[in-house]
C-alpha cells in the first residue's frame, strides 16, 4: 500500500474535479434514501386504512390512491434527480481518473527515455511495455472507480446506519452482527490478493515479452521454420499466466459469496427480529419495510468492500513495479549533467586522458587506458577487428555510455561537467543497428526536422544514391517501410537512417559501420558526397572497408581496447603494422 504514496501529487492536481464528484456522491445518496422512507410511510399508510376497514367496514379509497400516486410521483422525481447527481459523479471522478492515467503514463515513458542504455540491456522490452500499459490501467481502476466506490460506501453507510438507528437502535445493533467477521476476512485476504496479483502481473510481462520479440523476429522465425517450437513455449508460457490467474479467481470467487452469505444473513435476522417487535408495537411495518429496503441497500456497497479491495491490492502490486523503474536514476549523459552550463559549445580539441570502459555485469573490458587528441572538423577513422572497442569509443563521444575510469575532455571541460542535453543538438549518430519506424520513408528521414524544404529533402535522397530505388515504389517517399522497415534491404535502411542524419545538418557526425550493407561504388560515392559537402563537421566513423578511409584525417587503429597506431591512410599503408597487414588482405581477397 505504501507504493500508492506516489500517487498523492497526482490526486492534488486534480483535487477540485474529485472534490467536487465526491460531492455529487453525498447527493446520490441523500436522494438515495427517499425511496426507502417513501415506501415505508406508504406501507403505515396502506396498514392504517386496512385497519379502518376491518374495524368500520367502511372507507373511501380515494385519498388512499391519491396519496399512493403523488408517492410514486416523487419516486420518479427522486430517481431522476439521483441519476443526474451519478452522471456528474462519474463525469468528475472518471474523467479525472482518465486524465491521471494519461499524466502517469507520459511520466512513465518520459522516464523511459531518459533512462541509460544499460537499463535497456538489462530490461525486456515486454516488461516495459507491461508496465506502461497492463499496470497503469490497474492504477487507474484505484484513481477512479475504487475512490469513487469507497467513499459511495463510506457515506452510504454513515447515512442509512443514521437513519436505521433513529428507526430501531436494537434491531440495528442485531443486523450489524455479521460485520465484524467480514472486515476478518477482508483482512486475511487482502494480503493474499496482493501478492497473487503481483505473481499475474510478472507473469503477463513474460507473455508480453515472448508475443513482442516473435513478432520483431518473425522473418528468423520462418527461415528456421521454428514455428511450433516457439508455439509450444507460447503455450506453456500462457499456461502458466493461465494458472496464476485462476488461481487469484478462486481466491475472489470464495470471498465474494461468503460477503453475499453475510449480507443475507442481515436479512433475515431484519425479517424475524422486525416481526418480533411489530408485534410489541416497538417500530411499524412500514419502519421495518424502510429497513429490509436500508438492508439491501447496503448489499452492493458492503459486497464492494471486497472488490474495492482487489483493486486496491492489484493498484499497490502494479504500483510497485512502476515505482520499481521510476526509482531508477541510471540517466544517460543527455539528461544527467542537463544543469551543467559551457560557456561556448564549439570547442576546439577533444582529448581521451587514460579513459577506460567496462560493460557492467560482464569482466569485459572494451576499453584500456585510451590516450587520443584530435582536432573538430577533422574526419577520424576508426579500424580494428570485432570487438577492439570502436563502437564504445563513438558511443562514448555521443555521450551514450560514461567512462569507467579516466576522462574524456572537450577543450578544458570535464564530461561530467559538460552539457550533454546541449551538445546532442549539434551530433548525428547512425548505429549499426538501423531502426526505422513503421512510417513513410519521408518521415524516417524527417524525424524530428520540420524546417527542411522539399528540395533539401530530394538533395539528400539522391546523393545517397536513394532516388532510383524510391521512385521505383509506388508511393515513392511515402511508402510505408513496415515495422523496423521490414519491407526494405538492409542497404537501403542504412541509407535511410544516413539521410535521417544528414539532413540535421549536424556539427558532429558519427557514424558506426554505417555503410557496411552499401556496395563499394556507392559507398564511394556517399563518402565523396559527405566530404564535400560537410566541411564544417566533425566526423567520426568505423569502417571493416579500409579503402573508404583514404581521406580520414586521422585513423586510429584499436586491438583488444587498446590504440596500437595512429595516422593517415597513407602514412599507415607505409608502415608496417596491423594496418598494413589488413588493408593488403583486403586487397588480395578483392
Amino acid at each position: 500500500m505504501q507504493s500508492l504514496v506516489y500517487l498523492n501529487k497526482y490526486l492534488l492536481k486534480y483535487k477540485r474535479q474529485i472534490l467536487t464528484g465526491l460531492l455529487f456522491v453525498i447527493f446520490g445518496n441523500i436522494f438515495a434514501l427517499f425511496p426507502a422512507n417513501l415506501i415505508g410511510k406508504s406501507f403505515d399508510l396502506i396498514t392504517h386504512e386496512i385497519n379502518n376497514v376491518n374495524i368500520n367496514d367502511l372507507s373511501d379509497l380515494s385519498s388512499l390512491y391519491y396519496v399512493l400516486s403523488f408517492y410514486a410521483g416523487l419516486l420518479i422525481v427522486v430517481a431522476l434527480i439521483r441519476g443526474v447527481f451519478m452522471f456528474y459523479m462519474r463525469q468528475n471522478i472518471i474523467v479525472a481518473s482518465r486524465k491521471i492515467e494519461f499524466d502517469l503514463k507520459n511520466t512513465v515513458f518520459q522516464h523511459y527515455q531518459h533512462l541509460s542504455s544499460s537499463f535497456y540491456k538489462n530490461n525486456e522490452s515486454g516488461d516495459l511495455l507491461n508496465r506502461l500499459t497492463e499496470d497503469v490501467s490497474k492504477v487507474r481502476m484505484y484513481l477512479g472507480p475504487a475512490i469513487m466506490y469507497a467513499f459511495n460506501l463510506f457515506t452510504l453507510i454513515i447515512l442509512i446506519l443514521s437513519r436505521m438507528l433513529i428507526i430501531s437502535p436494537v434491531l440495528t445493533m442485531i443486523v450489524l452482527l455479521p460485520l465484524p467477521l467480514l472486515s476478518f476476512l477482508i483482512y486475511k485476504v487482502s494480503h493474499r490478493i496482493n501478492f497473487k496479483s503481483g505473481v499475474v502481473q510478472h507473469n503477463l510481462s513474460m507473455l508480453t515479452n515472448v508475443v513482442q520479440e516473435t513478432f520483431s523476429g518473425i522473418r528468423l522465425v520462418k527461415s528456421f521454420v521454428r514455428e511450433q517450437q516457439l508455439v509450444s513455449y507460447f503455450n506453456k508460457i500462457s499456461k502458466n499466466y493461465m494458472n496464476v490467474s485462476i488461481s487469484l479467481s478462486h481466491t475472489n470467487s470464495i470471498f465474494f459469496p461468503l460477503v453475499l452469505f453475510l449480507v443475507g444473513s442481515s436479512i433475515l435476522l431484519t425479517v424475524y427480529v422486525g416481526g418480533v417487535l411489530v408485534s410489541k408495537n416497538h417500530i411499524s411495518i412500514g419502519e421495518v419495510a424502510e429497513f429490509i429496503i436500508y438492508v439491501n441497500m447496503l448489499t452492493w456497497p458492503v459486497t464492494s468492500i471486497g472488490w474495492v479491495t482487489e483493486v486496491i491490492q492489484r493498484a499497490a502490486a502494479s504500483q510497485s513495479r512502476i515505482n520499481e523503474f521510476l526509482d531508477i536514476q541510471d540517466q544517460n549523459m543527455f539528461y544527467a549533467t542537463k544543469k551543467h552550463k559551457v560557456s561556448d559549445i564549439f570547442f576546439e580539441k577533444i582529448y581521451f586522458s587514460n579513459l577506460s570502459y567496462k560493460y557492467l555485469g560482464t569482466n569485459i573490458e572494451a576499453l584500456k587506458s585510451i590516450n587520443l587528441e584530435f582536432s573538430i572538423n577533422q574526419v577520424i577513422g576508426l579500424v580494428g577487428h570485432v570487438g577492439s572497442g570502436k563502437t564504445t569509443i563513438i558511443q562514448i563521444m555521443c555521450g551514450i555510455l560514461k567512462p569507467s575510469s579516466g576522462e574524456l575532455l572537450f577543450d578544458n571541460c570535464v564530461h561530467t561537467n559538460f552539457n550533454w542535453h546541449q551538445f546532442r543538438e549539434d551530433v548525428s549518430y547512425v548505429s549499426q543497428d538501423v531502426f526505422l519506424f513503421s512510417q513513410s520513408i519521408r518521415n524516417n528521414i524527417l524525424f524530428g526536422q520540420n524546417n527542411v524544404s522539399q528540395d533539401e529533402l530530394m538533395s539528400i535522397v539522391r546523393n545517397l544514391c536513394l532516388l532510383q530505388e524510391v521512385e521505383s515504389f509506388k508511393d515513392g517517399l511515402d511508402t510505408f517501410v513496415g515495422e523496423g522497415g521490414i519491407t526494405l534491404s538492409g542497404g537501403q535502411k542504412q541509407r535511410i537512417a544516413l539521410a535521417r542524419a544528414l539532413i540535421r545538418k549536424p556539427k558532429f557526425l558519427f557514424l558506426d559501420d554505417a555503410l557496411s550493407s552499401v556496395d563499394s561504388s556507392t559507398e564511394l560515392k556517399i563518402i565523396n558526397f559527405i566530404k564535400k559537402n560537410y566541411k564544417e563537421t566533425t566526423i567520426v566513423l568505423s569502417s571493416n572497408r579500409l579503402s573508404t578511409l583514404y581521406f580520414c584525417t586521422n585513423i586510429i587503429v584499436l586491438n583488444s581496447g587498446r590504440v596500437i597506431q595512429q595516422g593517415n591512410h597513407q602514412t599507415l599503408i607505409n608502415t608496417e603494422g596491423e594496418y598494413r597487414k589488413l588493408f593488403f588482405n583486403q586487397m588480395d581477397n578483392e
